[in-house]
């Protein structure tokens, strides 16, 4: 079978949709052959990956906005397309759909409408943005044959927004890979001491909403590890400057990270705008207990009690209670995420998605 992944963002940016279709694709190389057709960039393709011609989206960083000229020639024989993306890219899925008459399938993985914020503020504009980007949404995944989702709570947001078939399929855990390991070297390298060690990475927007981490740092007695990079980077930085057990540590490659979440006694995830939050899956992998923002998907990524703890974002003394909580729980909380992750393994992930394509052609 030939499948066609349509993506709006690919290599080199690094976030939770590329390392979604990067794991999926090594995984379904070894059942189909796999098309790439994402925006141009700096990033040199391999075997059947297709960039086509984009410029930068300039409320954006690294995003960017293709044009895919001439994709009908260059997805003929396609059997199934599957979207990752709203965009553009999006619409040349659709379009190579309704042109061959294949079945399509898009996995839902950002809630666009919480980014409003990056193009506008003005309450006019944004709400007939707000109209327009629901009737956009609304119309493109129903005209999919399935759309999937990595968490209920997604499911229930868009139920309510009138879309029709949605199934809740986690984006998946490689646990070959993402597992503890001795973070001596990596705390060396990065002169972490001894001591207690909470941290965060992934990217920075201001919907992560890292000031609940960074402004905790005077009443946490240890360190504080930020990790990633991302158009909030400047704004946290500026936050932290005079925050001496805050330390950022840039972006850091995949080998990297299983050191990172190794060295963390809790990760800390105050984020708002998750569909999932693989990262704190990957830092459950690694044993680490997690404790993020009482919203959208992290309610139900983040078993509240058994893994680690909910807490109201902006609520300071609610996270600082809930860390206290968890260091006592710690030894428990981190045995429960190693079972609990298993729920979410990448083969049963890949296992339930080629069921997919294969009831759909």
């Amino acid at each position: 079978m030939k499948i066609g992944i349509f993506t709006d963002t690919y290599f080199p940016q690094v976030n939770g949709v590329t390392s979604t279709i990067e794991a999926w694709k090594k995984k379904l190389e070894k059942y189909h052959d796999i098309y790439i057709y994402y925006p141009k960039s700096s990033y040199v393709p391999g075997k059947n990956e297709f960039p086509f011609r984009s410029f930068q989206f300039r409320f954006y960083e690294g995003y960017k906005v293709a044009f895919p000229r001439g994709i009908s020639k260059k997805a003929e024989g396609l059997d199934i397309i599957h979207i990752h993306g709203l965009f553009t890219m999006a619409m040349a899925g659709l379009y190579v759909s309704r042109k061959y008459k294949i079945p399509k399938v898009l996995t839902y993985h950002t809630p666009a409408d919480d980014y409003i914020d990056y193009i506008t503020r003005k309450p006019p504009l944004k709400k007939t943005l707000m109209k327009l980007y629901n009737f956009w949404e609304k119309k493109l995944l129903n005209s999919c044959d399935l759309v999937t989702v990595p968490s209920k709570s997604i499911r229930d947001r868009l139920l309510e927004k009138g879309v029709n078939e949605i199934m809740v399929l986690s984006n998946g855990i490689n646990l070959d890979f993402f597992r503890y390991k001795e973070p001596e070297s990596f705390k060396k390298n990065y002169g972490i001491k001894k001591g207690k060690v909470i941290g965060f990475c992934g990217r920075f927007g201001y919907e992560k909403h890292l000031e609940d981490l960074i402004e905790i740092s005077n009443r946490f007695d240890g360190q504080i590890l930020i990790a990633g990079k991302g158009p909030a980077t400047r704004y946290y930085k500026n936050l932290a400057k005079d925050k001496k057990n805050v330390k950022f540590l840039g972006f850091l490659s995949r080998e990297e990270l299983l050191g990172f979440y190794s060295s963390l006694d809790l990760f800390i995830f105050p984020s708002l705008a998750e569909t999932q939050g693989l990262v704190a899956l990957e830092a459950m992998a690694c044993g680490v207990p997690v404790i993020g923002a009482n919203a959208l998907a992290l309610k139900d990524t983040i078993k509240d009690g058994r893994v680690g703890f909910l807490y109201q974002q902006g609520d300071l003394d609610d996270l600082m209670e809930k860390i206290e909580m968890a260091y006592k729980k710690r030894d428990t909380f981190s045995k429960n995420c190693l079972e609990y992750v298993k729920e979410h393994s990448l083969d049963k992930t890949i296992k339930r998605l080629l069921e997919i394509y294969e009831n759909l052609t």
